[in-house]
């Protein structure tokens, strides 16, 4: 048998196993090179490959994005957010389901990371769209297909590894991933929109009573007054790195100080606080890296087994022009995504496709943001949907997970009608990189 498809078989079944992503990468790398090839020095080579890859200036910048995420989560700025988008949204039907939209859209362009963002939306909107007698599935479907923009929108992290892994400008990967992230959020209002215009009962307005203890001025206050922090992060993060002020590492560290800035003002900075934002950041970063060097373990020794050349003429010798190609690239990222961690899929399928979409002539920074944007959708994907688990664990309430699994289907399609629309208007993507 081909040692591709036994270290292949090997993988599943250790996954399958519940056994952590990266002890099955790097115990399974290290038992190949032994078994499959007769020199055992070759095991340095592994050593080599790790300390290149640690000391790539690229992947500096995610600590301190998710420094700057784990800052604002404490701080609370997204409670004052929230606080007045329900206030100002309440009346419209649908509205807080549109305001977490609005709100989850704002809080993935500071964090970066989609776990803070569905944990936070989980324990604030949640709450208040029950409260309110939304139906069961728009309120945490909503929660979960917008949580999931922390991986398109900037400061995304798996962008900052995989423009490591691909050799892309991290700062033209965060424009690219704008536009998209952007449409996905004006469809998912529309959605809500028409569902509630077809059946009301499912996100009721507020109640009169309560929308009149503001008056129209109070309520401008009090957005200006959330809102207004949040984009002043935004412009000052992503706007030094599109601009070429500062480089994508520079950017997060000045998102970094503003955010404890931010904390300041609002009175929440505390040296507790820190210890904890510290501790947090240190636990998230040491998993993102020991998943990257065991990932980059296993990538080196599935394409020393020549397992790249073999996925790669099987591919390219499809008798299909490259739009089926490129469709079924796309299936195997989110068949993949659907039982591997998105640092994993990465670290693995980058050195193996992006050759492939190269000589098909398609633009890589275009196939970057179709690549995430596939990671969004297998997060809410079964078996492994980590936004349902989110939600589930975050949730103050008993939820049964099939119904999480239900309730993502119609952002799903929300994602895949994003992909289609950016293969028929590859502008949607790629405009602002050309402006770079």
């Amino acid at each position: 048998m081909n040692p591709v498809v036994i270290l292949f078989i090997a993988f599943l079944f250790l996954i399958t196993t519940g056994l952590p992503l990266a002890f099955s990468l790097g115990s399974l790398s290290v038992l190949s090179i032994l078994v499959f090839w007769d020199n055992p020095n070759v095991l340095t080579m592994l050593v080599n490959t790790c300390n290149s890859l640690t000391q790539n200036p690229t992947y500096l910048a995610a600590p301190l994005f998710v420094f700057m995420g784990t800052v604002l989560e404490k701080s609370g700025v997204s409670d004052n957010l929230f606080d007045s988008m329900y206030i100002v949204m309440g009346r419209v039907r649908g509205g807080l389901a549109i305001a977490t939209i609005l709100i989850c859209t704002l809080l993935a362009s500071t964090t970066g990371v989609i776990a803070a963002c569905i944990t936070l939306m989980t324990l604030l909107a949640l709450p208040a769209m029950l409260k309110y007698k939304y139906n069961f599935n728009l309120a945490t479907g909503t929660i979960m297909g917008v949580g999931c923009l922390g991986q398109l929108l900037p400061p995304s992290v798996v962008m900052i590894v995989y423009a490591g892994q691909a050799q892309l400008s991290v700062g033209k990967m965060f424009a690219g991933g704008i536009g998209a992230g952007l449409m996905f959020s004006a469809l998912a209002i529309l959605y809500i929109v028409i569902r509630t215009i077809i059946n009301p009962k499912v996100a009721p307005a507020i109640s009169k009573e309560e929308a009149s203890k503001y008056n129209a001025g109070q309520k401008m206050g009090m957005i200006v007054k959330s809102i207004a922090p949040t984009i002043f992060l935004i412009v000052l993060v992503l706007g030094s790195i599109m601009f070429g002020v500062a480089t994508p590492t520079e950017g997060a560290a000045v998102g970094c100080v503003g955010a404890l800035f931010l904390a300041a003002v609002n009175r929440r900075f505390s040296l507790k606080m820190l210890v904890q934002t510290c501790y947090s950041t240190t636990l998230s970063t040491a998993m993102i890296f020991f998943i990257i060097v065991t990932a980059s373990m296993f990538t080196y020794v599935f394409m020393g087994l020549r397992g790249g050349e073999l996925i790669t003429g099987l591919v390219s010798g499809l008798p299909f022009n490259r739009w089926v190609i490129l469709a079924i690239i796309l299936f195997i990222i989110l068949a993949i995504g659907m039982i591997m961690d998105s640092y994993g899929i990465v670290m693995i399928s980058v050195p193996v496709f992006c050759p492939i979409i190269a000589k098909l002539g398609f633009d890589q920074i275009w196939f970057a943001v179709l690549f995430v944007i596939m990671m969004c959708i297998s997060y809410m994907t079964p078996p492994f949907a980590y936004a349902a688990f989110y939600v589930k664990g975050a949730a103050k309430i008993h939820i049964n997970l099939g119904q999480l699994y239900y309730a993502a289907w119609p952002f799903i399609f929300i994602f895949m009608l994003v992909v289609v629309l950016c293969c028929i208007f590859p502008g949607i993507i790629t405009y602002i990189p050309s402006l770079m």
